[in-house]
């Protein structure tokens, strides 16, 4: 992913963090992404960033397994 909007990431972050995203399609209109868009922030999180993100079904949220966005990003800011 070449370009992100670290607007968009805050509000992700913000509302994983709450465990309020909703399922993928909720999640997208929250963020205000296209759903295909929001896989690719999504993936970049977790690929490039390390970001340990997972969903639940039975709750129909996103979450953090463990650390967060944030954590990630300070890592990659320190190396």
């Amino acid at each position: 992913m070449r370009l992100v909007d670290l607007g968009k990431l805050c509000i992700m972050h913000n509302l994983i963090y709450l465990q309020c995203t909703g399922n993928i399609n909720e999640f997208a209109e929250k963020v205000g992404l296209g759903r295909a868009q929001l896989g690719k922030y999504l993936n970049y999180c977790r690929y490039e960033l390390d970001v340990a993100i997972a969903y639940d079904k039975y709750r129909q949220t996103y979450y953090y397994e463990e650390g967060s966005l944030c954590d990630s990003l300070l890592d990659h800011l320190r190396h």
